[in-house]
């Protein structure tokens, strides 16, 4: 889900947040926890596990069907 912030001072001060933060109410009250997200640092990874992956091969596999639950069950020997 995504929720879109429409005062600009409310996202000016999202957007300089480089942190996790709680994100409160007027009453003080948690509404949430807002984790900002990292920038890539040049010369890092997408993928650190697999340093050599390009943006295209990474994006062929995203567009491949997945599994259903069924399939990942057999493929790991947890058959009914």
């Amino acid at each position: 889900m995504s929720i879109d912030i429409t005062d600009p001072q409310t996202a000016a001060t999202l957007a300089a947040t480089t942190t996790p933060a709680e994100v409160r109410g007027p009453d003080g009250r948690v509404l949430g926890r807002f984790v900002p997200i990292k920038p890539l640092a040049p010369g890092e990874p997408l993928v650190p596990w697999e340093p050599d992956i390009t943006p295209e091969e990474l994006q062929r596999r995203l567009d491949e069907p997945g599994l259903t639950i069924d399939e990942v069950r057999a493929r790991l020997g947890w058959d009914k």
